[in-house]
């Protein structure tokens, strides 16, 4: 699998797409890499690749990384044992939870309140914004400093911004007013409950939500680096204070072990951290718009009724994946950065051939030759998308501002690239003049105008 990675598209009869995992860790600029497959309900092997840091030590598959947004299933599942065990209700008002602070009523809330479901699936209403990374050596931001926005925290009031229940937006914040309920009701520290809860009774001996990051544990971490190469945050300056949604360290090994536990009780054979009943709930689709039936609680859902699969992303300087089917075959991948978020999905889809993912196999296009002049007719701006010419072919900034990734043409006017599933398709008018395009992405079809020649 190391020896050959895939793309999201390989090309029919190309022989440009050969790639290995030292090959791509030089080209995307990803100092380390750290892997765990599942195979048929057991961990099947662990590697690490590259050096913890840049004139490091080399990376071993006890290396901690930033689990950034995969903490959030790890979270769910913290959450969902006080459900089990009685404490607090799905679907009631957590605001009658809560006891230092409560979500701040306003004109969304009147009739609908926001529950722990719905912080759980990302309907809360509660807006979307990203986390922040601290220096432990400046003042780091209280719990109830970052759910009002107050300094030194570097991020917005967590404040509700739709009507609860009614529309899909990834919250961070919702995670945050998580672990809040989870200190409030039990009296513990958020650290200590997961710890005890989740970590423990699953066996994740290298993994912690302690923030800042222990000095036993800093020894073991690798260094995050950004994503042009520029910036290097080791573990000793790394402190994510909404543990709930990005603060969790660990390795592959361990977040396998948490699926596997996922995936036993899924067939109700373990019961080290929740029942079969409260997982088959976690993971099933949310209900709605297609947004909201992506996401379980805590945990993105996929596949078929026959082969359903859990996933979770995490992205803050750290690039991570995992995947499991719930049949027992999957992937963790973890990353120290760079362009790690592409590394990862190579290694997924790499891993999709070998264990046979049927969602994660490249889709093959083949290639059109179209003239030079033709492509130049497409060159502007469509609403968020920046087209561009460059060496003979065209570019396209997705969106505009963001690195530009080649267009390949697989007719005169629809075009694709390689690292993902967004293709263009430009829309002529009578007169062979350009109007627009229509962006066609996972979520759907979207005509763009264009605005702008450049």
């Amino acid at each position: 699998m190391q020896s050959h990675l895939s793309r999201y598209v390989v090309i029919t009869n190309s022989t440009n797409d050969e790639m290995n995992l030292a090959s791509q860790m030089k080209a995307l600029g990803v100092p380390a890499v750290s892997i765990a497959a599942i195979r048929n309900g057991a961990i099947d092997w662990t590697q690490a690749y590259g050096v913890s840091s840049l004139q490091g030590a080399p990376a071993s598959t006890e290396t901690l990384f930033g689990a950034a947004s995969i903490s959030k299933p790890v979270t769910a599942l913290g959450v969902l044992r006080l459900v089990e065990e009685g404490k607090i209700d799905l679907d009631a008002d957590v605001n009658q939870y809560l006891k230092r602070w409560k979500i701040p009523e306003n004109q969304f809330t009147t009739t609908q309140k926001v529950t722990v479901r719905e912080l759980l699936n990302h309907t809360s209403g509660i807006g979307t914004h990203n986390g922040e990374i601290y220096d432990p050596a400046t003042p780091i931001p209280t719990l109830l400093q970052l759910l009002d926005g107050e300094k030194p925290a570097k991020t917005p009031p967590v404040r509700v911004e739709a009507i609860p229940g009614t529309k899909f937006a990834y919250s961070n914040g919702g995670y945050l007013v998580l672990s809040l309920l989870i200190e409030d009701v039990t009296g513990e520290s958020f650290a200590a409950y997961m710890k005890r809860t989740v970590l423990d009774p699953i066996g994740m001996k290298h993994s912690t939500f302690d923030a800042p990051l222990p000095l036993k544990w800093q020894e073991n971490g690798a260094t995050a680096y950004g994503a042009d190469g520029k910036w290097a945050v080791p573990p000793s300056k790394f402190v994510e204070p909404n543990l709930a949604a990005g603060g969790l360290w660990s390795t592959p090994a361990d977040l396998a072990k948490l699926l596997l536990e996922v995936q036993r009780e899924y067939e109700g054979k373990s019961h080290k951290v929740l029942h079969r009943q409260t997982i088959h709930m976690m993971v099933s689709p949310g209900k709605g718009p297609a947004p909201t039936r992506r996401y379980g609680l805590g945990f993105e859902v996929g596949g078929s009724p026959e082969n359903p699969y859990i996933r979770h992303e995490g992205s803050a300087f750290f690039q991570d994946d995992m995947v499991e089917y719930l049949g027992g075959n999957g992937i963790v991948v973890m990353t120290s950065g760079g362009g790690g978020g592409a590394l990862a999905d190579e290694v997924l889809r790499s891993a999709g051939t070998v264990y046979g993912f049927p969602d994660f196999k490249s889709v093959e296009h083949t290639v059109a030759d179209v003239p030079v002049s033709v492509l130049r007719s497409y060159v502007g701006t469509y609403a968020y998308v920046k087209v561009a010419l460059e060496g003979g072919h065209l570019t396209a900034e997705i969106p505009a501002g963001s690195p530009a990734a080649q267009l390949y043409p697989e007719s005169s006017t629809r075009f694709f690239v390689l690292d993902g599933p967004q293709e263009l398709s430009f829309i002529l008018d009578p007169q062979q003049n350009v109007t627009g395009t229509e962006f066609i992405a996972p979520m759907g079809h979207h005509r763009l105008d264009k605005t702008a020649a450049h």
